[in-house]
């Protein structure tokens, strides 16, 4: 459990609006989620993306088929059935608040969550994320959920659009 809430806590340091910095949506969430699980995914994303297609600034994976933590295919695309378990577990620790009154509802950085994920950020071992993380930043992250499911859906049909409910995603 405390490397998932490592690296949610580092998406929404890293890819949150501000003020906060805050995710707006679980489908928002569990797609930037998606792409940092999935270093291979990411740099096909950023190999479609207008502003970073052939960039110098597009990421590109060391290993396409390296899975951070596997996702399943759910009702909007990849999913973890534990979500609900990873933002209590934050929210008991006082590291994020979940607030439902915005529709869609908001994951924000408390204050002690700010710190540790800055902190987190600087950890040599986390460094991948953090990459993956920045690589996002003004593409991905600008991204509503629907607009990120949908893209998902375009670029990855067989390893997700098409795929039957609660299958494991694969590269």
């Amino acid at each position: 459990m405390d490397f998932h809430a490592s690296r949610l806590l580092l998406l929404i340091h890293l890819c949150g609006k501000n003020p906060g910095p805050y995710i707006e949506g679980r489908t928002k969430f569990a797609k930037l989620d998606f792409f940092l699980r999935y270093p291979g995914f990411l740099e096909r994303a950023h190999a479609f993306l207008p502003e970073t297609a052939g960039q110098s600034h597009a990421f590109v994976a060391t290993d396409t088929h390296e899975v951070e933590a596997p996702m399943v295919r759910y009702r909007y695309g990849p999913w973890d059935h534990r979500y609900r378990q990873f933002l209590f577990f934050l929210t008991a620790r006082d590291l994020v608040t979940i607030t439902v009154s915005h529709n869609p509802e908001r994951v924000k950085l408390r204050p002690s969550g700010k710190a540790t994920a800055a902190r987190l950020a600087e950890m040599e071992q986390f460094q991948p994320l953090v990459r993956r993380c920045e690589a996002m930043q003004g593409n991905l992250a600008a991204m509503s959920g629907t607009d990120l499911k949908n893209l998902i859906y375009d670029l990855f049909p067989d390893e997700v659009g098409d795929a039957p409910f609660h299958w494991e995603i694969r590269p």
